[in-house]
């Protein structure tokens, strides 16, 4: 280690290494005259050639990518009951799309008691009715308790000091288990500078419900930090891949009858809306005979097409519904409407085939849990 920049052995050719002894390397004093820059500087101990790396503060710039398993360790350690040690990436759009989700869509897809409608503050009654419905985790009502008693979630430990060594300006040699401490010791400052951005993060946004009861509180918290929630098939997420929030409901077990009045029992699926488009789709790989393909996030075939709709209460109502709708009930089995007719005219012709849905009248699967036929006909 030289003035915070790394060395490491790097092994030439004995002729190279003798050539090289013979030189003096040029001191900073020579290259600021010269105009030179010498890249990479190559060092010489012990008959051992070293070359230059990376400089220690990229290192420790960059600690939590280059060891992560190491990091990960850590931010577990310094973030105990919570799940992330950053921002969750749901919330950039604030909380006011998922309390809308929350308060007003919710209610009109999951049954809500009377006296939760009755209630002076619905919002807070509602939340903390919903608590006690997911079950949420006691370490989130710990959570509430601790914020109220205590001025932070984490006590922050006094930090190690810095290895001397690593800001000294003379060339010295560095072990490997110095280097593994230097970069442990980077690391949990990383994790508690992000644990102490997290909490007061958190903090500020729960303020505004410091009159709700505890258990609404530990609901909020729940979905601050984990970004999702779902009661009787009515739930949200967020999507990694684009950070949109999805809002979907529950389909259940349903059953098609095609022209000739056979049965096909489709299983349970998600459809969705998200805040980037209006338009429903089904989350899981699906097939159907108004979707396109056998894939997921297909968009379901409404027979119009739903615009003009933005991302509140009525309109994700209202898509969430077409959608359900057209998988329940859009099949006319007379017509054959749709991308794919379910029973087919040739195997051939078929791109989708629903041969593995088809279920006798008597199934007792269907007959057990009383799944309808959506689309019957007389």
């Amino acid at each position: 280690m030289d003035q915070g920049r790394m060395y490491l052995p790097c092994p030439l050719d004995p002729q190279i290494v003798e050539e090289l002894q013979g030189f003096e390397p040029l001191s900073a004093e020579a290259e600021g005259l010269s105009g030179l820059e010498v890249k990479p500087r190559i060092l010489l101990r012990e008959g051992t050639a070293y070359v230059e790396t990376v400089s220690w503060q990229d290192v420790v710039r960059h600690a939590s990518e280059l060891f992560p398993h190491m990091a990960q360790k850590r931010r577990k350690t310094w973030f105990r009951d919570l799940s992330s040690a950053q921002r969750p990436r749901l919330l950039r759009f604030g909380l006011k799309p998922v309390e809308m989700v929350l308060f007003e869509v919710l209610p009109r897809f999951v049954r809500v008691p009377l006296k939760i409608k009755a209630a002076q503050n619905r919002r807070a009654a509602l939340a903390a009715w919903l608590a006690d419905k997911v079950r949420v985790p006691t370490r989130y009502v710990r959570g509430v308790e601790e914020m109220e008693a205590s001025p932070r979630f984490v006590e922050a430990p006094e930090m190690p000091a810095a290895d001397r060594v690593f800001q000294s300006k003379g060339v010295q040699r560095v072990t490997r288990r110095d280097l593994l401490e230097a970069v442990e010791t980077a690391l949990i400052g990383k994790a508690r500078e992000a644990v102490l951005a997290e909490e007061s993060w958190i903090r500020e946004t729960l303020d505004g419900f410091a009159s709700w009861p505890k258990l609404g509180r530990a609901l909020m918290l729940y979905v601050l930090t984990r970004g999702a929630l779902e009661v009787n098939g009515f739930g949200f997420f967020h999507r990694p891949f684009d950070g949109a929030l999805v809002v979907y409901k529950r389909t259940g077990r349903y059953a098609l009858m095609d022209y000739y009045q056979r049965l096909y029992l489709f299983p349970d699926c998600r459809v969705a809306v998200s805040s980037v488009d209006l338009w429903p789709v089904v989350v899981e790989k699906y097939k159907h005979p108004l979707l396109a393909r056998y894939q997921p996030w297909q968009r379901i075939c409404l027979g119009h097409a739903p615009r003009g709709r933005t991302f509140n209460a009525r309109d994700i109502f209202r898509s969430i519904e077409d959608g359900l709708n057209a998988l329940y009930h859009g099949y006319d089995a007379r017509k054959r409407n749709g991308y794919h007719s379910l029973e087919g005219l040739s195997a051939i012709e078929r791109e989708i085939n629903f041969d593995d849905l088809r279920v006798s009248a008597q199934d007792a699967r269907r007959l057990s849990e009383n799944i309808p036929v959506t689309n019957a006909w007389t």
